[in-house]
């Protein structure tokens, strides 16, 4: 027993520099919230928490390594939920190199503008077609050129079997993907455009064409504006367009938020009016009155710590 407990003090003490050496962060973020709708009575649930772990080291010839893992966690079960991120790259003056489970530009560059609040509207159009964090990709995003930038992907197909919804939604999918950026002055516009194979199903089972995107975002001091346009080409249905609107305003602590959303998917239109107050660095409350349509009307209140 006395040499078990020697030899793991000596490992740890060995593994504790390398670490320091390997430039890793963990980091997460405990989200749980409260939701009392017409359609639900009240429930305590998780609001999409997560833990993981991110770093760089440098390489030779002067660009870094980059890799990034990330978990769902289930705050009601306190468990494990599932995968989020899972990638490895190089970055340096040639732009970023990614390989494995990761945010596609189609997600970083137009999705998030408008998803801003932490209530249950949040991103849910840009969701909907499963392409906003994708297994099996490759991706490559250019440097900042003048404010401009480019990206492209590839996200290869998957027929493994898999317990994970997500990855298995994402299952049998092979999407050429490009994207491009401008910043300036506060100003953020950019185009994504996804290109299905022809035998690529989708979220929710349908079959897409294409699906063409557009976000654009002003920040003004405190003022933050974002609007979100795309333009769905299915296969065997009608085409889909989608819009959202965002804002926020932020006095001190405290940011007010709201955003609208009208997407072809659903009958109606849903919005929110959110507020969200600062309690320390790493911690904030919101609350918020939702329609999510169909005459359900509800509010959320929440609580995050980040880490």
């Amino acid at each position: 027993m006395k040499k078990s407990l020697i030899a793991l003090a000596v490992a740890g003490a060995m593994t504790a520099p390398m670490i320091a050496q390997a430039d890793a962060t963990l980091y997460g973020s405990l989200r749980v919230k409260m939701v009392d709708t017409d359609l639900q009575e009240m429930d305590i649930a998780d609001n999409s928490s997560r833990i993981g772990i991110k770093g760089s080291s440098d390489l030779f010839s002067g660009a870094k390594a980059i890799y990034q893992f990330e978990q769902f966690i289930n705050t009601e079960a306190g468990a494990w939920g599932g995968g989020r991120l899972a990638y490895i790259g190089a970055t340096g003056d040639f732009g970023t190199v990614q390989i494995g489970r990761m945010w596609t530009p189609y997600a970083l560059w137009t999705v998030f503008t408008t998803d801003i609040v932490d209530n249950g509207t949040s991103g849910d159009s840009g969701y909907i077609i499963g392409a906003h964090r994708t297994p099996e990709t490759l991706a490559y995003i250019s440097p900042n050129m003048g404010g401009f930038q480019f990206a492209g992907a590839v996200l290869t197909s998957d027929s493994d079997d898999t317990s994970d919804s997500e990855v298995a939604e994402n299952a049998g999918v092979d999407v050429a993907h490009v994207a491009a950026k401008f910043e300036a002055a506060g100003f953020m516009g950019a185009v994504s455009y996804l290109d299905y194979d022809e035998d690529a199903v989708k979220f929710g089972g349908n079959v897409y064409n294409d699906v063409a995107s557009l976000g654009l975002s002003y920040t003004l001091g405190d003022l933050y504006l974002g609007a979100r346009y795309e333009d769905r080409d299915l296969v065997s249905a009608d085409d889909q367009d989608a819009w959202e609107l965002a804002g926020s305003y932020t006095m001190g602590h405290t940011t007010l938020l709201a955003n609208y959303i009208d997407d072809d998917i659903r009958d109606d239109a849903m919005w929110s009016l959110e507020a969200q107050q600062k309690l320390g660095k790493q911690a904030r409350v919101f609350a918020s009155w939702v329609d999510y349509g169909d005459n359900n009307d509800g509010v959320e209140v929440g609580y995050r710590v980040d880490f």
